[in-house]
């Protein structure tokens, strides 16, 4: 990744690289120094943030029901305030919010763009919705009664209309896969603006790993990387792992499940001390260990020790903890 950017400065020196970020309480010394920690990232050239305090109109727990409106109208609050601090010739989303493109387009008068990782909607979540199965994204209440799914899937059909209009302004869609490509263009309907760029992986350090130094270690390690969030589906690894001892017997010492990842806020950090108790309930506290906000160093020497690596989020489209999982 630090290729891409060296080329990018040295190719465009006259561009000033401007960036919104909601974390007013880091420095911009800060943040850039978190991004070499976690990311092994140095920039050649220094960029610039501009600091928002509107990110709390974008947070999940603020809108209890209708979560997606609710975020996509809170990031119109976020993007006004935005826009107001201050005005870029370019505009290139690469949060998700799709509401603010025609924003900063219309009222900014900006050329925009946008960089989207997953769809905020999907005709994958219209069909789980419509077959009334139970997920992360659709409570057991909903699923189980045929007037609430009916409401819901009338509410992610309009949503979905109102986020193929809004993307639908772009200049430019860039996707991070084949099958986030497959949603947008289905969704925004702009084929001829939207192209794939797979995100640019650093896997120079992890080439370096001896992969043979484990044959004959005595206890496996199973790692999972991956943040803290509902879709990645930690419980069935929890679930899984509790399971497979159960076919080790007494060996079970011999074998570790390591859950490494980022918390991105409170609400992260309860989800994992829920994660806890449940490693409690099922008795197996003793065999998993929770690894948070790690720095690069540390999660190379995870990777090092590493056996076997883990990932259960469905529908995972493109995965840099799953790629580098996959290289152990």
């Amino acid at each position: 990744m630090t290729d891409y950017c060296y080329t990018a400065f040295f190719r465009y020196p006259d561009v000033r690289c401007v960036v919104y970020t909601g974390d007013c309480d880091a420095s911009s010394h800060e943040i850039l120094t978190k991004a070499t920690q976690r990311f092994n990232i140095t920039l050649p050239q220094p960029i610039h943030f501009v600091f928002l305090h509107s990110r709390r109109w974008v947070e999940a727990k603020k809108y209890p029901l209708f979560t997606l409106l609710g975020q996509s109208l809170g990031s119109l609050k976020l993007g006004m305030e935005a826009l107001v601090s201050f005005v870029p010739d370019i505009y290139v989303d690469s949060m998700g919010y799709a509401f603010t493109l025609p924003l900063f387009k219309y009222f900014g008068g900006c050329r925009v763009a946008c960089y989207v990782h997953y769809p905020t909607i999907s005709t994958d979540m219209l069909e789980r919705v419509s077959q009334r199965e139970e997920s992360f994204n659709n409570a057991s209440m909903v699923s189980r009664s045929p007037a609430l799914t009916w409401v819901k899937v009338l509410y992610y059909r309009l949503f979905a209309y109102l986020y193929g209009l809004a993307g639908a302004r772009s200049d430019m869609v860039m996707v991070n896969s084949t099958w986030t490509y497959g949603h947008i263009k289905s969704l925004w309907n702009i084929p001829d603006k939207t192209v794939i760029v797979y995100p640019p992986c650093d896997i120079s350090e992890f080439i370096k790993i001896d992969l043979n130094k484990n044959r004959n270690k005595k206890v496996r390690t199973i790692l999972s990387i991956a943040q803290f969030r509902p879709e990645k589906n930690h419980q069935l690894q929890l679930d899984s792992f509790h399971k497979f001892l159960t076919t080790v017997g007494d060996q079970r010492s011999k074998y570790r499940l390591v859950l490494v990842g980022g918390c991105r806020d409170n609400k992260d950090a309860q989800r994992v001390d829920i994660l806890k108790q449940s490693a409690a309930d099922l008795g197996i506290q003793d065999c998993v260990e929770f690894k948070l906000n790690v720095s690069f160093v540390d999660l190379k020497t995870m990777m090092g020790e590493a056996t076997i690596g883990l990932h259960t989020m469905r529908d995972e489209h493109f995965g840099i903890g799953k790629t580098t999982s996959q290289s152990l």
